[in-house]
């Protein structure tokens, strides 16, 4: 009995926790005004980072970038409130996928980094950048 109330007052510890972290605003995720904030933050990333050709997710959850050089791609991430940054050079992509919706799903051949679904909406680009990332498959 005593182990039953426990766990119920754990759970609801944590519920409220998580209630509270929502109402107060804090559980936002990370979005991207604009492809120069991508830029930029690919460039603190890897100083000296000079961008070529971008396109910038529909709700600013992911962003390519690639090098002014096309030797990789910048991808930024959003997961969670913060972004995951990856430099994709050949043998680095798993398979680049479009989806319905106008949504291109990647996958690494990092095992630690999740699929990323890039929405592109009704962008006519989304071929382009599969065959991008398609041609870094190893």
């Amino acid at each position: 009995m005593m182990l039953a109330l426990l766990l119920l007052g754990s759970l609801a510890g944590v519920a409220a926790m998580v209630a509270l972290n929502h109402w107060l605003g804090l559980s936002e995720p990370a979005r991207l005004r604009d492809i120069d904030e991508a830029v930029e933050r690919l460039d603190v990333d890897a100083v000296g980072f000079e961008a070529g050709e971008s396109v910038l997710a529909e709700d600013g959850s992911a962003a390519l970038v690639e090098s002014a050089d096309g030797a990789t791609i910048g991808l930024l991430a959003a997961r969670g409130d913060q972004f995951v940054i990856r430099f994709l050079t050949p043998g680095q992509v798993r398979a680049a996928r479009i989806g319905e919706g106008g949504s291109l799903t990647i996958r690494l051949a990092d095992f630690t980094f999740a699929p990323v679904s890039f929405p592109f909406g009704d962008s006519p680009h989304i071929r382009h950048w599969a065959d991008k990332l398609n041609a870094l498959q190893g």
